[in-house]
């Protein structure tokens, strides 16, 4: 292996190690490598296994658990929302319920019938996109600008002015009058 690395000079005079890729260009090596990848593939979809949407260091399962863990919690934030009034109630018509057989067994799906329902179901996915530790990065702040933008109010952005100073002093010392120390007495 020593003698397949040498070192190379770099601009800055820094010495780094070379790898040389000799043995990916053994056609040899090449072939019992696509060979192995191409069982191992196959074995993973002859037992139903894929690693689509697992992160590294996760497990099918924990994926699973993960995802249904995070849909209980954004049904916990969604009826907190629905409490304080930032979203509306669910109308009993909004949804239909839909069995569906997913690998032999019957699984319940609340499918949206109306558009109320349906922008309920997409501030869901947000709702659980923005939470789950499964979203990357730099989609979590989409999701998050999503349920933001739909849920909160933004602020008012008008401002008057065309408001005159001596009336807005006027205004003040109108407000001013019912506190109790206003006056010259009342100086230090």
């Amino acid at each position: 292996m020593d003698q397949a690395k040498e070192e190379v000079a770099t601009k800055r005079g820094r010495k780094r190690r070379k790898r040389s890729y000799r043995r990916i260009k053994d056609p040899v090596l090449k072939a019992r490598k696509a060979i192995q990848c191409a069982i191992n593939t196959e074995a993973r979809t002859e037992a139903g296994q894929s690693r689509a949407r697992v992160p590294n260091g996760w497990t099918r399962v924990q994926v699973d658990v993960q995802e249904v863990y995070d849909g209980i919690r954004a049904d916990l934030i969604m009826d907190r929302m629905k409490a304080e009034g930032m979203i509306d109630q669910t109308q009993p018509g909004d949804f239909e319920t839909v069995t569906v057989e997913v690998n032999g067994l019957p699984v319940e799906v609340r499918v949206p019938k109306t558009e109320a329902g349906m922008a309920q179901a997409a501030l869901r996915e947000a709702i659980i996109g923005a939470i789950s530790p499964l979203t990357p990065r730099k989609d979590q702040v989409a999701y998050i600008r999503t349920v933001l933008e739909w849920t909160k109010k933004k602020p008012a952005t008008d401002s008057n002015v065309n408001l005159k100073s001596e009336e807005w002093l006027e205004a003040a010392l109108k407000d001013n009058d019912g506190y109790e120390g206003s006056g010259e007495d009342s100086a230090p």
